[in-house]
């Protein structure tokens, strides 16, 4: 367990980013962004929500409003927007027709009704019974108006979701939705919530009742939704990757817990499951990775925030060759992934390709890098690391996005490695297949795309790299961040400039803050034993 999460709830010290979340929400919001005013968004009678507004400082007089990374003072905490627009985000869906990965949803449920009804009530004081509810709470599918939440029992009666914001007065909030959700026969908790408002922070709990009032419950959560398709503001990310069990209780996710972040991205990595080889292995293992007990962090780090992930090879086994993989075995674990995690809101068989859009400031575009490769073509004239269907919606996604930022969720690096020792293992990487690398980097270059950010895990090491050092115009200037949050790998420490701005081999946790107006992105890379910055530096494509 982590140092800030030690005490008792009643008397557990203020974290950071509750610190950052209460201080916005008790000031006025100033002017950010260029010409657009993140005011905070209130409920009836002007109280606050409760969302992630920032602090800065001018002189003594504290103001708040969206961060800016050419600030030192930079929180990275960005306020919410009040307007509202209809749910944009791209899926990728290709009409693609599975009835395994559709989600109940909360019908009847009535868009942007978001004032919900206030009632006495302190989900904190609620007792928390980690027996009935042993795994982490999840928000995943963040759209404007719906996110799917999820959560676990052991027993198989129905429970209570709850998902509110704070009230006006001491002792209650406003229930925005109340839903009955019964276990499936795995004790999987899934419900896709819709009816919210973009851009604003909820709370969310399932709880176990008693005559129709909660008795015991979970780990209680919080998500954001994706902001309105007409904001521009400072967003914050948390990501993180390579968690094995040896790492547990994977401190550095632990240090990530007290950041601010509105979305936390996992890499892939998430649970290594190389020994499994039925579908009840996989499934008892996500659930050890996932366990609440003993304050391990990445529970601890999806309570915190909405999530939006890929997966790498070890969800299935060590580098595995789709190609050859015993088929029932890929299924089980693609089955257990997608169980346990909640990965996508839309019915699409194991599709992990699909887009997650944020307003005017980011689109996070979310990448298979595993499971569609085909080895057999790696020195062919055609070789196969993405899909063709995959890499046309790649490229239809950089090119059409009206986001600033372009957010690729990568797995395993593009960036051109060092010869030695690195390209040894090219060959399970983007290097091995350089034909589709280069294609995808010139049509970056000859659409002139600017910051497109690759964001990456696999190589148990953290780095900021140029991808293409010898590159031309904005490939040149294209960066990939690539992080570990538990195992490791010496060869980071020897990263050097200047193709490489930062190289370490033990993990960290990583916060990243995409400014549009600044044209910046802030990146700290945070050390696992004190919590100090190891890393914090403002990049720019400029």
């Amino acid at each position: 367990m982590s140092d800030h999460d030690d005490q008792p709830e009643g008397r557990r010290k203020l974290a950071r980013r509750d610190f950052l979340k209460l201080a916005g929400a008790t000031l006025v919001a100033v002017p950010a962004c260029a010409d657009d005013v993140m005011a905070g968004t209130e409920g009836p009678g002007g109280s606050s929500t409760g969302d992630g507004s920032s602090t800065t400082t001018s002189g003594d007089v504290p103001t708040t409003g969206a961060p800016t990374t050419s600030s030192s003072t930079s929180t990275g905490d960005g306020t919410t927007t009040s307007s509202t627009g209809a749910d944009s985000t791209s899926t990728g869906d290709d009409g693609t027709t599975s009835t395994s990965t559709g989600e109940p949803s909360d019908m009847g449920a009535q868009p942007q009704a978001c004032e919900g009804q206030e009632i006495a009530f302190a989900p904190d004081a609620v007792a928390e019974d980690l027996a009935r509810f042993p795994t982490a709470v999840m928000a995943g599918a963040m759209r404007q108006e719906s996110a799917l939440l999820h959560g676990r029992s052991e027993l198989p009666e129905p429970v209570l979701l709850r998902v509110w914001q704070p009230g006006d007065a001491e002792g209650t909030v406003r229930v925005v939705r109340e839903l009955e959700v019964t276990p499936d026969e795995n004790g999987y908790l899934r419900q896709l919530v819709d009816g919210l408002c973009p851009g604003q922070w909820y709370r969310y709990g399932f709880f176990a009742t008693d005559r129709g009032e909660p008795v015991a419950r979970g780990v209680l959560g919080e998500f954001r939704t994706a902001i309105a398709d007409d904001a521009m503001e400072p967003l914050t990310v948390a990501i993180s990757c390579c968690n094995g069990l040896d790492n547990f209780p994977w401190p550095a996710l632990q240090r990530t817990s007290d950041e601010y972040y509105d979305v936390f991205l996992h890499l892939g990595d998430m649970a290594y499951n190389d020994g499994e080889m039925s579908l009840a292995d996989y499934r008892g293992n996500w659930q050890a990775y996932l366990a609440v007990a003993d304050g391990g962090g990445m529970a601890l780090a999806y309570a915190r925030a909405g999530l939006y992930c890929t997966l790498d090879d070890h969800e299935v086994t060590n580098d595995f060759n789709p190609e050859t993989i015993d088929p029932q075995r890929l299924q089980d674990a693609m089955t257990s992934y997608f169980e346990a995690i909640p990965v996508t809101d839309t019915p699409m068989e194991f599709r992990v390709w699909q887009s997650f859009r944020w307003g005017l400031t980011a689109e996070f575009i979310v990448l298979d890098c595993r499971t569609e490769r085909k080895p057999s073509t790696a020195n062919s004239a055609d070789p196969i690391y993405l899909s063709k269907e995959q890499m046309a919606w790649l490229k239809e996604r950089l090119q059409s996005s009206p986001c600033h930022f372009k957010v690729i969720l990568n797995s395993v690096p593009i960036t051109d490695m060092p010869t030695i020792p690195w390209d040894f293992a090219a060959n399970d990487r983007w290097e091995g297949y350089p034909v589709q690398r280069q294609e995808l980097l010139d049509f970056i270059a000859a659409e002139d795309i600017a910051n497109v950010w690759f964001l990456s895990g696999d190589f148990h090491t953290c780095f900021i790299s140029h991808v293409e050092p010898d590159g031309d115009g904005v490939v040149a200037k294209t960066r990939e961040i690539a992080v570990t949050g538990g195992n490791t790998n010496i060869l980071g420490d020897f990263l050097a400039a200047p193709q490489f701005s930062f190289g370490s081999s033990n993990p960290h946790g990583c916060i990243i803050t995409f400014d549009p107006a600044a044209d910046e992105v802030l990146v700290r890379f945070i050390d696992a034993d004190s919590g100090q910055d190891a890393y914090s530096e403002t990049l720019t494509q400029k």
